[in-house]
Protein backbone atom coordinates (compact mmCIF):
# COMPACT_ATOMS: atom_id res chain seq x y z
CA UNK A 1 0.00 0.00 0.00
CA UNK A 2 2.82 2.44 0.85
CA UNK A 3 4.53 1.83 -2.50
CA UNK A 4 1.23 2.37 -4.36
CA UNK A 5 0.58 5.62 -2.47
CA UNK A 6 4.16 6.82 -3.07
CA UNK A 7 3.73 6.26 -6.83
CA UNK A 8 0.48 8.27 -6.84
CA UNK A 9 2.13 11.13 -4.97
CA UNK A 10 5.06 11.18 -7.40
CA UNK A 11 2.71 11.21 -10.39
CA UNK A 12 0.64 13.99 -8.82
CA UNK A 13 3.70 16.13 -8.05
CA UNK A 14 5.20 15.47 -11.50
CA UNK A 15 1.91 16.36 -13.20
CA UNK A 16 1.65 19.60 -11.21
CA UNK A 17 5.23 20.54 -12.11
CA UNK A 18 4.59 19.83 -15.80
CA UNK A 19 1.37 21.85 -15.76
CA UNK A 20 3.12 24.73 -14.00
CA UNK A 21 5.90 24.81 -16.59
CA UNK A 22 3.36 24.87 -19.42
CA UNK A 23 1.30 27.69 -17.90
CA UNK A 24 4.24 30.04 -17.20
CA UNK A 25 4.10 33.02 -19.57
CA UNK A 26 0.51 32.37 -20.64
CA UNK A 27 -0.94 35.55 -19.17
CA UNK A 28 -3.62 37.47 -21.00
CA UNK A 29 -1.34 40.39 -21.75
CA UNK A 30 2.43 40.52 -21.79
CA UNK A 31 4.37 43.60 -20.83
CA UNK A 32 5.96 45.48 -23.68
CA UNK A 33 9.74 45.80 -23.77
CA UNK A 34 11.24 49.04 -22.54
CA UNK A 35 13.19 51.34 -24.81
CA UNK A 36 15.34 54.35 -24.12
CA UNK A 37 13.69 57.66 -24.99
CA UNK A 38 16.21 59.30 -27.36
CA UNK A 39 17.93 62.32 -25.87
CA UNK A 40 16.52 61.92 -22.35
CA UNK A 41 17.97 58.58 -21.27
CA UNK A 42 14.55 57.67 -19.77
CA UNK A 43 12.87 54.41 -20.59
CA UNK A 44 9.27 53.88 -21.60
CA UNK A 45 7.20 50.91 -22.67
CA UNK A 46 7.00 50.23 -26.38
CA UNK A 47 3.52 50.76 -27.81
CA UNK A 48 3.13 47.43 -29.59
CA UNK A 49 1.35 47.84 -32.89
CA UNK A 50 -0.88 50.73 -31.97
CA UNK A 51 1.22 53.56 -33.40
CA UNK A 52 2.23 56.55 -31.31
CA UNK A 53 0.19 57.35 -28.23
CA UNK A 54 -1.04 60.84 -27.35
CA UNK A 55 1.58 60.94 -24.59
CA UNK A 56 4.34 60.14 -27.10
CA UNK A 57 3.10 62.90 -29.42
CA UNK A 58 3.13 65.44 -26.56
CA UNK A 59 6.80 64.68 -25.79
CA UNK A 60 7.97 64.92 -29.40
CA UNK A 61 9.79 68.03 -30.56
CA UNK A 62 8.02 70.34 -32.98
CA UNK A 63 10.33 69.41 -35.85
CA UNK A 64 12.81 66.78 -36.97
CA UNK A 65 15.98 66.44 -34.90
CA UNK A 66 19.35 65.41 -36.30
CA UNK A 67 22.27 65.50 -33.89
CA UNK A 68 25.37 63.43 -33.04
CA UNK A 69 23.34 60.70 -31.27
CA UNK A 70 19.91 60.54 -32.89
CA UNK A 71 17.92 61.11 -36.05
CA UNK A 72 14.32 61.82 -35.03
CA UNK A 73 11.76 62.23 -37.80
CA UNK A 74 8.46 63.65 -36.49
CA UNK A 75 7.30 65.83 -39.40
CA UNK A 76 4.51 64.12 -41.34
CA UNK A 77 5.32 63.60 -45.04
CA UNK A 78 8.99 64.48 -44.41
CA UNK A 79 11.61 63.58 -47.01
CA UNK A 80 14.89 62.91 -45.17
CA UNK A 81 18.22 61.71 -46.62
CA UNK A 82 21.16 61.52 -44.17
CA UNK A 83 24.31 59.55 -43.39
CA UNK A 84 23.38 57.44 -40.38
CA UNK A 85 26.83 57.33 -38.73
CA UNK A 86 25.83 54.71 -36.09
CA UNK A 87 23.06 56.92 -34.69
CA UNK A 88 19.72 55.82 -33.24
CA UNK A 89 16.81 56.50 -35.57
CA UNK A 90 13.19 57.07 -34.58
CA UNK A 91 10.57 57.71 -37.26
CA UNK A 92 7.27 58.64 -35.61
CA UNK A 93 6.06 60.72 -38.56
CA UNK A 94 3.24 59.61 -40.82
CA UNK A 95 3.88 59.08 -44.55
CA UNK A 96 7.58 60.00 -44.35
CA UNK A 97 10.28 58.89 -46.80
CA UNK A 98 13.58 58.36 -44.96
CA UNK A 99 16.83 57.19 -46.60
CA UNK A 100 19.80 56.69 -44.29
CA UNK A 101 23.12 55.71 -45.84
CA UNK A 102 25.70 53.76 -43.86
CA UNK A 103 25.45 51.98 -40.53
CA UNK A 104 22.68 52.77 -38.05
CA UNK A 105 22.21 51.63 -34.47
CA UNK A 106 18.60 51.10 -33.43
CA UNK A 107 15.98 51.98 -36.07
CA UNK A 108 12.42 52.38 -34.74
CA UNK A 109 9.38 53.08 -36.95
CA UNK A 110 6.30 53.99 -34.93
CA UNK A 111 4.31 56.23 -37.25
CA UNK A 112 1.96 55.32 -40.08
CA UNK A 113 2.65 54.72 -43.75
CA UNK A 114 6.35 55.61 -43.71
CA UNK A 115 9.12 54.13 -45.86
CA UNK A 116 12.51 53.85 -44.14
CA UNK A 117 15.59 52.62 -46.02
CA UNK A 118 18.89 52.10 -44.20
CA UNK A 119 22.32 50.92 -45.28
CA UNK A 120 22.47 48.61 -42.27
CA UNK A 121 21.18 48.53 -38.71
CA UNK A 122 21.96 46.71 -35.49
CA UNK A 123 18.25 46.41 -34.64
CA UNK A 124 15.00 47.33 -36.40
CA UNK A 125 11.83 47.76 -34.32
CA UNK A 126 8.43 48.29 -35.93
CA UNK A 127 5.50 49.32 -33.73
CA UNK A 128 3.48 51.48 -36.11
CA UNK A 129 1.02 50.77 -38.90
CA UNK A 130 1.66 50.30 -42.64
CA UNK A 131 5.41 51.03 -42.38
CA UNK A 132 8.03 49.55 -44.70
CA UNK A 133 11.67 49.29 -43.61
CA UNK A 134 14.47 47.98 -45.81
CA UNK A 135 18.16 47.45 -45.19
CA UNK A 136 20.84 47.19 -47.87
CA UNK A 137 23.18 44.92 -45.94
CA UNK A 138 23.98 43.29 -42.65
CA UNK A 139 21.88 41.05 -40.44
CA UNK A 140 19.82 43.23 -38.10
CA UNK A 141 17.78 41.95 -35.18
CA UNK A 142 14.16 42.55 -36.22
CA UNK A 143 11.29 43.11 -33.77
CA UNK A 144 8.04 43.53 -35.67
CA UNK A 145 5.12 44.41 -33.40
CA UNK A 146 3.50 46.63 -36.00
CA UNK A 147 0.36 46.13 -37.99
CA UNK A 148 0.76 45.59 -41.75
CA UNK A 149 4.49 46.40 -41.48
CA UNK A 150 7.37 44.81 -43.36
CA UNK A 151 11.15 44.55 -43.14
CA UNK A 152 13.01 43.50 -46.28
CA UNK A 153 16.55 43.38 -47.57
CA UNK A 154 17.16 45.91 -50.35
CA UNK A 155 16.22 49.55 -50.87
CA UNK A 156 18.06 52.63 -52.11
CA UNK A 157 20.27 53.37 -49.09
CA UNK A 158 24.02 52.95 -49.46
CA UNK A 159 26.03 50.72 -47.17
Amino acid sequence: MGEFMGGRVLRLVGGAALLGSLVVGCGVEQAAPDEVDPGSGRTHAVDEGRGSTDEDREREPEGNVVDDEVILVVDDEADVHEDCEHRKVVVSADNAKVVLDGECGLVRASGRGSVVEVGSAEKIVLVGVDNKVSFAGGDPVVVNHGRNTTVTEGGDAGI
